[in-house]
């Protein structure tokens, strides 16, 4: 099992597979975290160089720091959308307690579109990305995505494929189902016409 299934397994299906990930931009990610590092990191550490009698406060001050810091990766870490065999799954984390996941089949997608607006974001090629589901008014959004030409043309990619080796399976299935039907015909004796 590679590390990015182990670290999505929760929500994959038995013998789902991941394709890509698509992250929001890093510039969200330094977004994120520039208010734990900039009030709960570099204080302790340039306080400690004057003031070393109060190392105890200091510590619990950074490592306080430390773990708002992880909080706040991993919020921007699993927020992302997950590229797999079978479809698209949206994973959404807004703090330790807040998990959402939306799944959409890559047979049941009618669209993806994504949009670029903005000097920065054009600069730094991230938009906004949106899937939507067929027939029932769901989207799936990824704001602020990192290339998000990219990740349409990989969903994209993704789809058609599944969509091949779903047809070929289908039109297997059905090739068998008639092979049966006209066997079961044949051995009760249809097709011969009694006089």
């Amino acid at each position: 099992m590679s590390m990015r299934s182990y670290l999505y397994r929760r929500h994959l299906d038995e013998g789902e597979e991941i394709h890509d990930i698509a992250y929001r931009h890093w510039l969200i990610l330094k977004k994120k975290v520039w208010q734990p590092f900039t009030f709960a990191l570099i204080p302790p550490v340039v306080i400690m160089f004057f003031l070393p009698y109060l190392w105890p406060l200091l510590l619990i001050w950074f490592l306080v720091g430390v773990t708002w810091y992880i909080l706040k990766f991993f919020e921007w870490y699993y927020d992302c959308l997950l590229i797999t065999n079978v479809g698209i799954i949206d994973i959404e984390r807004r703090g330790v307690f807040d998990n959402t996941s939306k799944r959409i089949e890559y047979h049941m997608i009618d669209g993806v579109s994504y949009t670029i607006q903005g000097f920065v974001p054009t600069l730094l090629n991230y938009g906004d990305l949106v899937i939507d589901k067929l027939g029932a008014g769901m989207q799936i959004n990824l704001q602020d995505a990192g290339n998000p030409r990219r990740v349409d043309r990989s969903i994209m990619k993704y789809q058609e494929k599944f969509l091949k080796s779903k047809s070929y399976t289908d039109h297997e299935a059905l090739k068998g189902m008639l092979a049966e039907m006209i066997a079961n015909h044949a051995q009760k004796g249809g097709g011969k016409s009694k006089q």
